[in-house]
């Protein structure tokens, strides 16, 4: 607590900063764990579904419970199957990247936040240097730095992690949405040769 408080008032910030990126990065990974998609062998369903025979791509879409409207919309006569699984797959889209735009911005914000403290920190230190009369005295010039990068440190220490899971979640809903995307076209195109 002690280094905390010797960071000055903008570790206040930082540790908002941080709490809520951790918030949103346990959040984030309580949604993907329970979302096993695509699975190992989806290439397999996917050719299957090409060939005519939708059940086991569609049993493997039924399994996680986001994606059970939209198997629905791929098993079903609807009219505009294909405007309907687009419209209902951006919700999903939607789903996936909840909150991610927010740990960007938490994740950038936190490096500028520490270098704002250790700038304020620094015009402090030399400010108290410029008004000694006893000239400067190296233990506290070396004792300002010290505190003012207190800040700079706390802020990499917040943005590192951050950053290092929003890149995986980013990834994985992409992946996740590129395989339905791919699962649609399959089933959609084999609506359109039975069509013919």
């Amino acid at each position: 607590m002690n280094i905390f408080l010797m960071g000055g008032w903008l570790m206040w910030p930082l540790a908002l900063v941080s709490v809520m990126a951790a918030a949103i990065i346990i959040e984030r990974i309580l949604f993907f764990l329970p979302c096993p998609f695509p699975p190992k062998d989806f290439a397999g369903r996917l050719e299957q579904a090409a060939t005519g025979d939708a059940a086991p791509l569609l049993d493997e879409l039924n399994k996680i419970a986001l994606f059970r409207r939209f198997a629905a919309l791929m098993a079903s006569d609807h009219p505009n199957k294909e405007a309907a699984l687009r419209i209902e797959g951006e919700a999903i889209v939607k789903k996936l990247e909840a909150r991610l735009s927010l740990l960007s911005v938490l994740a950038r914000l936190a490096p500028l936040l520490g270098l704002l403290g250790t700038v304020f920190g620094m015009i402090s230190t030399f400010s108290e240097i410029a008004n000694s009369q006893a000239g400067v005295n190296m233990n506290q010039l070396a004792g300002g730095i010290w505190q003012a990068l207190i800040t700079t440190a706390a802020g990499l220490c917040i943005a590192i992690p951050a950053l290092f899971f929003l890149h995986l979640f980013q990834v994985r809903a992409d992946n996740m949405a590129a395989s339905l995307s791919e699962a649609a076209n399959a089933v959609l195109s084999t609506d359109k040769e039975h069509a013919r």
